[in-house]
């Protein structure tokens, strides 16, 4: 019985070896002898499909200078958990202590100062890292990043009222890693709030994490003097650890 044991336990340990050689066959670590030949594919949770996009005509171009002096600029606002700092804005620009979330890790706001259900509205500048559903893997990633993220925004908050001018569209480096900035401005043609529009902005940042940063800009039409805040912020914008 113990001979037949011993035997078992054999053949087990030769079947096991057998099995690793086969496997560091196919996964040593020198150079990919095909590289994108396959696609990347990574897991979605069960039931959620597989997000598509795919690049819709031609990029805006750089993004523009904002004319005018804007805010006086009073600090920087370091975020580690996304990887990015950028500007602290003075007054009228208040930092976000409130209202964190896993989406938006810092930020700063001035209040648009109507408060009620149509016109409660901030100028804000929101960092975080991107959300999840919202990633694409490939060349384009940074682009998709931010251009979902406009998206969002878009069908968040306006419905088919709503008119989008492009602004800006294209790659850009923050301290020598890629980047990609997304601009648009919204307008309701059909609406009593008190701002009638938004200009939005989006940079989508790769700061080597797993998930790129999101730095996105709102001003509402009826704070004009902040947009050249847009620049303060973009200019300002370094990758930290």
């Amino acid at each position: 019985m113990k001979t037949l044991i011993a035997a078992a336990a054999a053949f087990v340990l030769v079947v096991a070896a057998a099995i690793v050689f086969l496997l560091n066959r196919h996964t040593d670590s020198g150079p990919d002898a095909f590289p994108g030949a396959y696609p990347l594919v990574t897991a979605n949770p069960t039931g959620v499909p597989a997000l598509t996009w795919r690049p819709t005509g031609t990029p805006a171009g750089p993004l523009p200078t904002f004319p005018g002096a804007g805010s006086r600029t009073a600090g920087t606002i370091t975020d580690r958990q996304s990887g990015i700092s950028y500007a602290l804005l003075g007054s009228p620009w208040a930092r976000l202590t409130s209202r964190l979330s896993v989406n938006h890790t810092s930020g700063e706001e001035v209040n648009s100062r109507r408060k009620d259900y149509k016109h409660f509205w901030y100028a804000a500048v929101y960092v975080g890292p991107l959300d999840p559903k919202l990633a694409v893997a490939g060349s384009q990633r940074l682009r998709a990043a931010a251009e979902l993220t406009g998206k969002e925004f878009v069908d968040e908050l306006y419905s088919d009222d709503g008119q989008r001018k492009d602004l800006a569209g294209a790659p850009m480096t923050v301290d020598h890693r890629n980047a990609w900035v997304t601009a648009f401005r919204m307008t309701h043609t059909a609406s009593d709030r008190l701002q009638k529009g938004q200009t939005e902005v989006i940079v989508a940042v790769d700061t080597g994490r797993r998930m790129p940063a999101i730095v996105e800009i709102t001003i509402p039409s009826n704070q004009p003097n902040l947009l050249p805040d847009i620049n303060h912020v973009v200019r300002s914008l370094h990758v930290v650890r």
